[in-house]
């Protein structure tokens, strides 16, 4: 007997120690999906399993507040309706026996805490992201927007009359309409319900990579062109999703354009007031990365119930946010993703705002909705948004100057003088008194053409698409040199020239300047010399590569205007007080040495210092580097270049030879054989002006991958400011940048790189380091440049550079490699000066706008113009024009000017023909406020960093026929 009470005991001991054990595990709830679910008494009940490997069988589950639900075996599960939103309870779990039974925490599927947005509005914003290529080929990828995105998206709104679409750029809308003229009417009555939207601008480009007018084109293409063409149609919403890069004048392009609202992505989530150096911004907004909903979270993909469920953990984390920043309780979910085409989402609409109406719970409301309808919305009240000032440089840089050196070169070209074109051919129908002849329909084609290539280079075929693009760019800067050539010699007729063999030298810049100016001549150039108006002889040597080149220096060439030399037969010369030899040279602004890799030696006379410090580089060398890099991949940082077969030009030996030498420059040629190119090498050191020139030259480059070429000059120059020309402004590393990390995620993780640390950057015509004691300006006519030593065990002095170009792959999985196999050409200028903005901005940008010239061999005695003249000029040289053109309506002539030194002023402006009237316009040339009367003086005031736009308005009948 005692054997059996201690045999039972253990036995009665374990059984409740088993069971507790049983017990101390939580019955799961599993929802089959789809979910099943019914409305019950104001409540929203769920169909859920009961998962337990006790095997206990439960009868039933009582709630905290009494209710009950009853639990039925169904071939051998059990399944109890719970319901589906509601706080976090106590529930007990009966067991058919008493001892099984369980007490534990139920969370529903969706709780009843929305937190700010329990009264809110959740939007559904459908869209597709487009590249113009980057899925296919540019043709194959406007199909695809025309058949497989926006004409079903149109079609979804016919049958649902609460559907809404958006496209992000004006080029899909006139893709779409050229194809479908007969749908045009259709995409009105769409746009004005607010249920079809479209960006104002054109395209999405690198905003760095285009020269300050082409940027602004972008909303004459876009927003003014849908509003000449779809019924006065107003688009006031912006999008430049992809590129994770900010230029500092964008925010004012839109501002100034009428354009409200900024759509980017890959920053951190949230609404921000978005300024321009001058104070104008635009409304930005984020969603953190464009396409999160659609690839990841894919919210919307089920039913309401799995909506609410994923969406809430979202919008929790963001109550705060808009408590803090008094934001209205609206909320977007961005459904769009690389040419992603239309999804109905009305089922789950319709479903959620069911399930909403027949809940006690609040939640919000869900629509559809465009990013211009969310925005507005966010607008109501008294919202505070956080402010955000300055630039974001674009780490995918790499993509277009590196990788497509021909192209860019193109794109810049095309840049600068289609605005020279246009200045000079509204010049020339001024003195004809119409614009019978002014090339308006060339310039539009040519300006579109310039600024066609987006964000896309590479991508699915992308040898068809790189070559689309730099054809277009081609082409554009074809036209602009046709059009600004066909302008200037239809001006220098009418030059009252006083004798024979006129050579007109026009200044296409908006202020007085210097320069060498080059002169086709009759024969032979060594048998001519040339004069002034005065008959002064003009430092000249003729060139040693074209026999009937003259090249010269001209001085004091007016602004926008002209000034006449004379060619005369014979030789006479000027004395030149300068020593040179095949490797060194000093004249009366520095005294240089020529060695391995370039000069090893240049002391400015004018300073009275050494310039460079050449002890890792000499000025001018060329770094030859491995870069792995891709251009635009989905990475959080900028892909620096590493040691892989590391080469410079400094470890090869030199034999300078003088290859041309004159009273205007002398110039100096070096050639050593890299692995992969040979490299050719020029200096050219100017005598009537403080300049040099580098020529670089890489010659049948094979296209080996992954490699990198620079360009070096390392200055005797510590803790250095670099400043450096962007689109309309000059900027300034650690000074003009937005000053928190941009956050927002990519494949790589979260952009939390402070974009002050960013290099190399994006440039326009010029980077200039400068101290308190002097300052050196490189001229560049490549698109990306850099100021820190990219090298192993890197000198901590200050080396300019130009990225010459990268042999990389596009990021795309299926893209091309960006090989630029064959010859590549490459020019860049310095000077040393004191610290001066104005020296740098006009020495960079005069050194990439060479002077024209007309060879006028009769002479024009009869004519009007003197023979020296300034078109337009400016009281202040920092206060650049930007263009005068043909305005858009009628013959009236616009004026944009724009402030470069930031700093408030009250410049005069000089025009050629009397106006009767000044109007200030928007950008794109909508009137604000009528001005003065009459004169050939505009007086205005531009705030620092401004762009203003102006409209002349001529007699009537006058110099100008209307």
């Amino acid at each position: 007997m005692k054997k059996v009470i201690i045999f039972f005991i253990p036995f009665i001991l374990l059984g409740p120690i088993m069971v507790m054990a049983q017990s101390t595990g939580t019955v799961k709830f599993e929802y089959p999906r789809p979910y099943e679910y019914v409305f019950s008494d104001n409540r929203i009940m769920v169909k859920g399993q009961l998962s337990d490997d006790s095997g206990v069988r439960y009868r039933e589950i009582a709630f905290s507040d009494g209710n009950r639900a009853k639990i039925e075996q169904q071939n051998g599960k059990s399944w109890v309706w719970l319901p589906v939103m509601g706080e976090p309870e106590m529930i007990q779990i009966i067991a058919n026996g008493k001892t099984n039974s369980k007490t534990q925490l139920f969370t529903p599927l969706v709780t009843s805490d929305w937190g700010y947005f329990e009264e809110g509005t959740f939007h559904i914003i459908s869209s597709s992201h487009q590249d113009i290529a980057w899925m296919d080929t540019p043709q194959a990828c406007r199909h695809d927007r025309i058949y497989e995105i926006i004409g079903p998206a149109l079609d979804i709104m016919k049958k649902d009359k609460v559907y809404h679409f958006g496209m992000e750029q004006a080029l899909n809308l006139k893709e779409f309409i050229e194809e479908h003229p007969d749908r045009k009417q259709e995409v009105i009555q769409r746009y004005k319900e607010g249920r079809f939207v479209y960006g104002a601008t054109y395209n999405q480009p690198y905003e760095g990579m285009q020269m300050g007018e082409q940027l602004i084109r972008e909303m004459y293409f876009g927003k003014l062109w849908i509003e000449k063409n779809f019924d006065g149609i107003q688009e006031n919403t912006a999008y430049n999703t992809d590129v994770p890069g900010r230029t500092l004048q964008f925010p004012q392009i839109l501002a100034k354009s009428g354009t409200e609202n900024l759509f980017v992505s890959r920053m951190r989530e949230g609404f921000y007031d978005w300024h321009s150096p001058d104070g104008s911004s635009v409304l930005t907004y984020t969603p953190g990365n464009y396409g999160w909903a659609a690839m990841f979270y894919k919210i919307f993909d089920d039913d309401a119930i799995e909506a609410l469920r994923k969406i809430q953990n979202r919008v929790k984390m963001w109550s705060d946010y808009y408590r803090q920043h008094n934001l209205p309780p609206h909320f977007a979910i961005v459904i769009s993703n690389d040419a992603s085409g239309p999804v109905d989402y009305g089922k789950v609409v319709k479903e959620w705002n069911e399930i909403r109406k027949n809940s006690k719970v609040k939640i919000p409301e869900l629509r559809h909705s465009t990013v211009p309808g969310f925005l507005e919305n966010i607008k109501e009240g008294n919202p505070q948004f956080e402010n955000l000032e300055g630039d974001r440089p674009n780490i995918w840089a790499y993509i277009h100057g590196p990788g497509h050196h021909k192209a860019i070169t193109a794109s810049r070209a095309s840049g600068r003088m289609l605005p020279s074109a246009e200045i000079f051919n509204t010049v020339d129908a001024l003195l004809n008194s119409n614009f019978e002849n002014y090339p308006e329909a060339r310039l539009t084609k040519a300006f579109e053409e310039s600024i066609y290539p987006d964000h896309g280079w590479g991508g699915l075929n992308g040898h068809i698409t790189d070559s689309i693009f730099r054809a277009k760019l081609e082409f554009a800067a074809s036209e602009a040199n046709e059009m600004f050539e066909s302008s200037i010699n239809s001006i220098a007729t009418k030059i009252n020239t006083k004798r024979n063999d006129a050579v007109v030298v026009f200044n296409d810049l908006s202020w007085k300047r210097n320069g060498i100016a080059t002169a086709s001549v009759p024969s032979n150039a060594k048998g001519y010399y040339l004069v002034d108006e005065k008959g002064d002889i003009v430092p000249s040597q003729p060139s040693l590569t074209d026999p009937k080149l003259l090249q010269f220096y001209a001085s004091e060439v007016p602004s926008l205007g002209y000034k006449t030399y004379y060619l005369k037969k014979g030789k006479k010369s000027i004395k030149l007080d300068a020593q040179v030899s095949p490797n060194a040279l000093t004249n009366s602004y520095y005294t240089l040495h020529l060695g391995v890799g370039g000069i090893t030696y240049l002391f400015d006379h004018d300073l009275g210092k050494e310039i460079l410090n050449t002890t890792r580089f000499s000025g001018g060398d060329v770094l030859s580097m491995g870069y792995d890099g891709n251009g635009a991949g989905e990475f959080t940082q900028m892909t620096e270049p590493n040691m892989v077969d590391y080469d410079q030009l400094s470890n090869h030996d030199s034999h300078w030879k003088i290859v041309e030498n004159g009273v205007v420059f002398s110039e100096f040629e070096n050639r050593a054989k890299f692995k992969h190119t040979e490299v050719v090498q020029k200096i050219r050191v100017y005598h009537q002006e403080k300049k040099i020139d580098f020529y670089i030259d890489l010659l049948n480059w094979d296209g080996t991958h992954n490699r990198e070429f620079r360009f070096a000059v390392p200055l005797d120059m510590d803790n250095a400011r670099i400043k450096y020309e962007v689109p309309l402004a000059i900027a300034e590393v650690g000074k003009t940048e937005m000053k928190q990390a941009p956050g927002g995620w990519a494949w790589g993780g979260t952009y939390d790189q402070k974009p002050e640390t960013i290099h190399p950057r994006e440039v326009l015509n010029f980077i200039s380091a400068e101290t308190d004691d002097f300052a050196v300006t490189l001229a560049t006519d490549v698109a990306l440049a850099d100021w820190i030593d990219p090298t192993r065990e890197a000198v901590d002095y200050t080396v300019l550079q130009g990225i010459l170009m990268a042999s990389h792959k596009s990021c795309h999985g299926e893209g091309n490699w960006y090989h630029q196999t064959g010859d590549h050409h490459f020019k860049f200028s310095i000077s040393s000066h004191k610290p001066s903005t104005t020296e740098s901005y006009q020495f960079g940008t005069a050194s990439n706008h060479m002077f024209k010239t007309v060879f006028d061999p009769s002479r024009n005695s009869s004519e009007p113009l003197p023979e020296t003249h300034s078109f337009f000029s400016v009281s202040d040289p920092m206060v650049r024009i930007s263009t005068v053109k043909k305005s858009e309506e009628g013959s009236d002539v616009i004026v944009r000017l724009v402030e470069m030194e930031g700093k408030d002023k009250s410049p005069t402006v000089k025009v050629p023909v009397p106006f009767d009237k000044l109007i200030h316009t928007n950008l794109i040339e909508k009137e604000k406020m009528k001005m003065e009367n009459g004169g050939q003086d505009l007086n205005i005031n531009i705030g620092h960093n401004a762009i203003e736009t102006y409209k002349l308005i001529f007699p009537k009948p006058g110099d100008v026929n209307q």
